[in-house]
């Protein structure tokens, strides 16, 4: 069992500042607690090859007795670090119901000001004063960057070491967490409650499907060294690793989706394209899920997906919609894009002229990938409450020419 979980934004997690505060706390925590180093903090990233991360990570925070939020800009716009929350603070709440005592193992450090913290963490009370003007005023990040701070960081160490200590002694019991990813993210935006007469229409009409399947067109790293792509970093050893928005964001696309299915209080699972797409878009209406089918450009080039984007672009259906994760300006830049665009078009080009909004190709930051599947899934959901689910056939020829490229445009919205 770790003594503190260290919660961090990744964007973060190039400043060498942050490392040495990590490592300077593991040390002083084992020496004023008499625990093995070893065995003080735990960091993602020094899991060992191989691991499966939601596993680990979800079991260090199932079982770590104190939670440390590092506190940035980064780290409330982070849809993990709002998971990693909430999976704590359900342990903190399961404990309180269970033996009337109120944990307090959410320990934070200002690492940079923020102007608010989201409503899950209005209710800790903010320590900042007990570290001083600097601390306050500036945040930890300031105290480690000027040498004239020494002193200031190493009085910060030693009381910001003693609270954790302190705060272990209320530590939530252990509580399991089979499906991390499946976890909602506690910085979300609540949305306002509906007005009472709203409430009542929606009661009739009920909420519609709540499960939904993420479908993954794409290839691993080895597949993808057989096809003309420069950004090999995006890849990883499994489909599931895929991160399109890399260096901005390096979070798995396939994490994120799951999130935003979690912020609806959806069910959902991720899976590969293969001919179990169609048993999903011919589900009959009693048995209806909504079908997100998220396409790599680049992977469309690989054999395996060749022949089912063929048969997918003849179907349609109405519980459906294409994501393609890509900056539309890409394709002005390389010719490779170009090529890249052309191959999709040649594959699935009727669901990109059918104007129905099916086809969504203009994502070029994770942000605007998260804000436009909130929106499909309401606009799906809609469709299969309308009992509007009924496949029907396109143009079965499909697109006769290629594309004239004019700029980002090119792609559906």
């Amino acid at each position: 069992m770790r003594h503190f979980f260290f919660s961090y934004s990744r964007a973060d997690a190039v400043d060498p500042y942050l490392d040495r505060f990590y490592d300077d706390l593991c040390r002083e925590v084992s020496v004023r607690g008499g625990l093995d180093l070893a065995s003080v903090g735990f960091l993602d990233r020094e899991q060992a090859a191989g691991v499966t991360w939601p596993a680990e990570t979800g079991e260090a925070l199932g079982n770590c007795r104190t939670f440390v939020p590092v506190y940035s800009r980064h780290y409330f716009a982070s849809h993990i670090c709002g998971q990693e929350w909430h999976t704590y603070s359900a342990r903190m709440t399961a404990h309180h119901a269970q033996t009337g005592i109120q944990s307090r193992g959410i320990v934070p450090v200002w690492w940079v000001p923020v102007e608010e913290v989201p409503d899950a963490a209005q209710y800790l009370q903010d320590t900042r004063d007990k570290f001083g003007e600097k601390y306050r005023n500036h945040g930890l990040r300031y105290l480690l960057q000027r040498s004239d701070n020494a002193n200031d960081y190493q009085e910060f160490l030693v009381r910001y070491s003693e609270m954790l200590l302190e705060a272990a002694k209320t530590a939530p019991d252990p509580l399991p967490v089979p499906d991390l990813l499946s976890v909602p993210n506690a910085f979300a935006p609540v949305a306002p409650p509906a007005p009472a007469d709203e409430r009542t229409a929606g009661s009739r009409r009920g909420s519609g499907p709540r499960k939904v399947v993420f479908v993954f067109a794409v290839g691993d790293r080895s597949s993808m060294l057989r096809v003309t792509h420069s950004r090999l970093d995006v890849y990883g050893d499994d489909w599931t690793d895929w991160r399109p928005y890399h260096p901005t964001s390096s979070d798995s696309i396939a994490v994120r989706a799951q999130g935003v299915a979690a912020t609806r209080k959806m069910t959902s699972s991720v899976v590969p394209a293969d001919e179990s797409l169609f048993d999903l878009l011919e589900r009959p209406v009693e048995r209806p899920c909504l079908v997100v089918l998220i396409v790599d450009p680049w992977s469309v080039g690989l054999a395996a997906y060749q022949a089912l984007l063929a048969r997918l672009d003849r179907t349609r259906s109405r519980n459906s919609v294409v994501l393609v994760p890509w900056d539309g300006d890409e394709i002005c830049r390389s010719p490779q894009g170009r090529r890249a665009y052309d191959r999709l078009y040649a594959s699935l080009g009727n669901w990109m002229d059918s104007g129905d909004g099916a086809f969504r190709g203009e994502l070029p930051s994770m942000e605007e990938f998260e804000r436009v599947l909130g929106q499909v899934l309401i606009e799906i959901q809609g469709r299969i409450m309308r009992r509007a689910a009924v496949k029907h056939r396109v143009n079965e020829i499909g697109p006769q020419y290629r594309p004239i490229l004019t700029g980002p445009g090119g792609l559906g919205r």
